[in-house]
């Protein structure tokens, strides 16, 4: 008798109660990954719980040029340019946290940015309204051009010549950020907007948009050569946006995605933009989320907020009024939460960034 036929002549309750034993069995039995140790996400702040932490554009930028070439450097001082120690079955001791994950955290002063191929029409603000006014504006539009690289390019870049001989020799990436603010090594001039809000092209991808106290700016430093991640941009962006959503969710506020448009939209009307680049496959940029920002800098006298003529911007504020609005940091500390679980990744506080 063959199986088949052995197992058919055996009561249905019998091979039930079988069915069921195996489903135990494997519902119960380990998972090869159930005592895999997390990869950590450190966490950097530039937040506080007392107001009045929003620092200029340029220096949060300048940290995360800081954090980048430091691991770039370290990769190349290890020999591997593109295969972190970690995805080489060990981990990172203390002595090298330039290899680290991070997810800086910050609130800016007013700012506008514009990413690599953001087109200058969208800065409403330089329509010439007449032509007294036409070389000043014909300037200005050439300072933020795409393919323009003088040194008054209204771009942030990095004036090597300018660093301190000892900069290399810094231990710590504190003391290379001042090194590189200090020294004025951080090419920095703006045009400006009418509202005295500077205006700086920077090498994200997306259009135009604007950061101001009031909005959380979340810059995730990810080697997405890691195993915990993909190597996929598109997937890290959609990762962002549910991070976002989740957020979101937390102060009851439903959001979703636009098949055409990257960010987070509730309705018709933009409360996050996202904005990435990489290199090496080690991200930089990232998102901002509006909780109580002065939405008349998205003007669109102004800017064309992302390049999107038929949406509008909103935040938290506005939707769930001054009596329920969170503070930035009150949402910081939720958006560091749902990161860790959307990326599933441990997240460590690290030092903070004043």
């Amino acid at each position: 008798m063959s199986f088949v036929q052995r197992w058919s002549t055996q009561p249905l309750d019998y091979t039930t109660s079988v069915l069921k034993q195996l489903r135990r069995q494997v519902s119960t039995a380990p998972s090869p990954h159930a005592n895999a140790k997390k990869h950590v996400a450190h966490v950097r702040s530039a937040l506080s719980s007392q107001g009045g932490s929003a620092i200029p554009y340029w220096k949060g930028w300048a940290w995360q040029h800081v954090l980048l070439e430091r691991r770039l450097n370290h990769r190349r001082a290890q020999g591997s340019n593109d295969i972190s120690p970690l995805e080489n079955g060990r981990e990172l001791d203390a002595s090298e946290n330039s290899d680290r994950d991070w997810l800086l955290l910050f609130e800016h002063e007013p700012v506008y940015t514009m990413g690599r191929g953001a087109s200058e029409e969208h800065l409403k603000f330089l329509e010439v309204p007449d032509q007294n006014q036409h070389d000043s504006f014909q300037e200005k539009l050439h300072r933020l051009s795409r393919t323009y690289r003088g040194e008054d390019a209204s771009r942030l870049l990095v004036n090597r010549s300018k660093l301190p001989l000892q900069y290399q020799e810094q231990c710590s990436d504190r003391e290379q950020v001042t090194a590189m603010i200090e020294s004025g090594a951080v090419q920095n001039t703006p045009v400006y907007a009418p509202n005295g809000a500077p205006v700086y092209r920077i090498e994200r991808g997306g259009e135009v948009t604007y950061h101001g106290p009031g909005q959380l700016v979340i810059y995730p430093m990810l080697n997405l050569r890691h195993s915990a991640f993909k190597q996929d941009l598109h997937w890290y962006l959609r990762q962002v946006e549910e991070v976002i959503i989740r957020t979101l969710r937390e102060f009851d506020i439903e959001s979703n995605r636009d098949e055409i448009n990257t960010g987070v939209w509730v309705n018709m009307n933009k409360i996050a933009a996202v904005g990435v680049s990489s290199s090496r496959w080690i991200t930089t940029h990232g998102c901002a989320i509006n909780v109580r920002p002065n939405l008349d800098h998205f003007d669109k006298e102004i800017i064309t907020p992302c390049g999107i003529e038929e949406r509008g911007v909103t935040s938290i504020l506005d939707i769930v009024g001054e009596g329920a609005c969170p503070s930035v940091v009150e949402v910081a500390n939720v958006a560091v939460k749902c990161f860790g679980n959307v990326f599933d990744v441990d997240i460590v506080q690290d030092d903070p960034i004043r």
